[in-house]
């Protein structure tokens, strides 16, 4: 009894075992995914939807490859002033009997001749590196009037068969013709409009001799840009175009170098316009079919042109 008041005892067990001296192992922390490696991840998942792309381009824009290396080939040759030479060599193999220009095959081009003096003012607009002003004298002081640029009446293209109006065949001059009949023309030097010579008492002095001999040394960058002041780039002259250009610049013996230096830039005007024209063309089939299903699918930027597939 004088013990029932008292709980009875607990016991209290100690853990009596050394501790291990082991270091616990500690866990990595796992540190943030870098952009790079979001940007990686994002373009792995992407794959599949890029393969498909992938065989769409190929599949609808992949014939333009060639083509495109092709026409990109000729412009940078035009752009660079040696597109006129390519020509005459490809026409080396023209059939003369056949062919609306019968003198193609025939023909050498010519780069460039002995001629002194200066260039002409607005030789780098015309693709056809340095055109010297006596050259171009060379060429005008070969032409008096329209006629004497070609025998229109008995151009190849006027005895093309089944004519739709055989009373009015038409007179088409080919570049390479008129190459022909110019250098075999004969010369004598313009005067400007004070009836002193084109370029100057001191120029005519020392190339009025050598670019009056029959078959001089013509350039063809020179002959060129004569011709696209009528033909804008094309390769055929009519008549009507060519007496249109000689009013404004070449009148009876007086040659105007302004006048014929706009008309010239005009002509190959249409040669600028057509090369920016198709580089904006280029520009938009590449972005559509190639540039920008790539950034879209890869790097996630859209830069527009809508989505494929």
């Amino acid at each position: 009894a004088a013990h029932g008041f008292l709980s009875s005892p607990k016991l209290i067990t100690l853990d009596l075992q050394p501790r291990s001296t082991q270091p616990r192992s500690i866990q990595p922390l796992s540190r943030p995914q870098t952009k790079l490696q979001a940007d990686l991840t994002f373009a792995v998942e992407k794959l599949p939807g890029m393969t498909k792309n992938i065989v769409i381009c190929l599949a609808f824009g992949g014939g333009l490859i060639p083509a495109a290396i092709a026409a990109n080939k000729s412009m940078m040759s035009t752009i660079m002033g040696t597109k006129g030479e390519a020509e005459v060599s490809k026409s080396s193999t023209t059939n003369s009997l056949t062919s609306l220009d019968p003198t193609s095959a025939d023909n050498v081009y010519v780069r460039t001749s002995a001629a002194s003096g200066p260039t002409l003012s607005v030789s780098p607009l015309l693709f056809s590196g340095d055109v010297k002003l006596v050259d171009v004298v060379a060429v005008v002081g070969r032409i008096t009037d329209v006629d004497s640029v070609a025998d229109w009446a008995n151009l190849p293209s006027t005895r093309v068969p089944d004519l739709a109006v055989p009373d009015k065949p038409p007179m088409w001059l080919p570049r390479a013709t008129f190459k022909t009949n110019l250098r075999k023309a004969k010369f004598v030097w313009p005067v400007d409009e004070d009836g002193v010579p084109v370029g100057g008492q001191e120029l005519y002095d020392a190339e009025n001799k050598r670019i009056s001999a029959r078959n001089a040394q013509i350039p063809d960058n020179a002959l060129d840009a004569v011709f696209d002041t009528w033909a804008w780039g094309a390769s055929i002259g009519t008549p009507d175009k060519v007496e249109a250009e000689l009013n404004k610049w070449r009148r009876g013996n007086t040659f105007s170098v302004g006048a014929f230096g706009l008309s010239a830039v005009s002509g190959r005007s249409v040669t600028g316009l057509a090369i920016i024209t198709f580089i904006v063309i280029q520009v938009a089939a590449y972005g559509v079919l190639f540039i920008a299903p790539f950034l879209r699918e890869f790097i996630n930027v859209d830069i527009g042109f809508g989505t494929l597939g």
